[in-house]
């Protein structure tokens, strides 16, 4: 009797422990479902990628490019192909029919003639409206109805993107003679905010989107898409050697207001301090007869922010904003993350120069502040 209520109390203990185990298990299972949600969305019934498509795919042109050329010995002009990439119809024309595409300058840039080829094969003339060097951008624009249905693609919020969501890419890659019209890739945000990501396209400091969304060359001036189909970037350049899947996106954020400045005025107005400046070569640290590296001011405009916060020809700038300045560049890259209206607080050295305008040792460390305007 002993050994038979014995046996049932282990028999009731592992059922016991088999059935903890189970409800261990089940809330494991439910908490790990609750922490890593599935991200496999692309292969299902729910991928919204088609959907999107569908509705911007029409509204991304083949831009294709050509140059006038004269021969003096036959005394004939003509018009050749020159290149090409993609652009992105974003705005109707408040004034009647027509509208406004967005592309990368270094596209249009050594074209003299646009034409765009629309995907019910439509191809239409376009013009030059501006152009922003230092970001890569232009505007073109085009008359009468949108063809295909195209529609503007409405633009979306680079800076809410996360890393790791939805990445689509829509363009045309290929070259003049052999197009892969309309190619749609997609991927994931790979990185944010990558400075220093250009090839020799970005006269001012930009700050790229990275994803791993396949684009080459023609996809310049494409669409990158968030998964509401909003444009939030405009593929720019990708590593083609040492990396692989290296996709860099100019934020849509950031150009906004130059496509409204292109549109209304043909060109973007930065705001500025008001001086010139030249890198100043030195130690890391100010030294008393060593000026430190940084932004040495060379001449200032009379009138301007920076000449009505007191800087002087010979001053050097060593930090903006809390940011280290060692370089003119660095100081250009200070003010171009600014807008109009914007205070600069900036770190300035004056070092004591005899009459000959010698170093004779000796500084004052200043820290000054001023509002950056528009300054034509």
């Amino acid at each position: 009797m002993k050994h038979t209520t014995l046996l049932a109390r282990l028999l009731a203990l592992m059922l016991a422990a088999l059935m903890l185990s189970g409800m261990l298990a089940v809330a494991e299972t439910a908490q790990t479902e609750a922490v890593n949600p599935s991200y496999d969305v692309i292969y299902t019934s729910e991928n919204p990628i088609p959907d999107i498509v569908d509705r911007v795919l029409p509204s991304v042109v083949q831009l294709n490019t050509k140059v006038e050329t004269w021969d003096p010995a036959t005394r004939t002009a003509d018009v050749v192909d020159e290149g090409g990439g993609s652009a992105c119809y974003i705005r109707e024309k408040t004034e009647g029919d027509g509208g406004y595409l967005i592309t990368n300058y270094h596209v249009v840039k050594d074209a003299d003639v646009y034409e765009a080829l629309w995907s019910d094969g439509t191809v239409t003339e376009l013009d030059l409206v501006g152009y922003d060097d230092g970001s890569d951008i232009a505007i073109l624009s085009f008359e009468g109805e949108a063809p295909g249905g195209a529609t503007p693609i409405p633009l979306g919020d680079s800076d809410a993107l996360r890393v790791g969501e939805l990445a689509i890419i829509i363009g045309n890659p290929g070259d003049y003679e052999n197009v892969f019209f309309g190619s749609v890739t997609a991927g994931i945000i790979s990185g944010l905010e990558r400075e220093g990501v250009e090839a020799g396209n970005f006269s001012h400091a930009i700050s790229t989107i990275q994803t791993d969304a396949a684009i080459n060359g023609g996809n310049s001036g494409g669409a990158l898409l968030n998964a509401r189909g909003e444009m939030v970037g405009i593929p720019t350049l990708k590593y083609m050697v040492t990396y692989e899947g290296m996709t860099f996106c100019i934020p849509i954020s950031r150009v906004k207001d130059y496509i409204d400045q292109i549109i209304d005025n043909g060109s973007v107005v930065r705001p500025r301090m008001g001086v010139t400046v030249i890198t100043a070569d030195g130690p890391d640290e100010a030294m008393r007869r060593f000026p430190p590296c940084g932004a040495e001011v060379y001449s200032v405009e009379h009138g301007t922010p920076a000449d009505r916060a007191g800087l002087q020809e010979k001053d050097i700038i060593t930090e903006a904003n809390g940011e280290r300045v060692k370089s003119s560049q660095d100081l250009v890259n200070a003010v171009d993350k600014c807008g109009e209206g914007d205070t600069m607080e900036l770190t300035v050295y004056r070092y004591n120069y005899d009459a000959d305008g010698n170093l004779s040792g000796g500084f004052e460390e200043l820290h000054l502040e001023l509002q950056l305007e528009l300054i034509d």
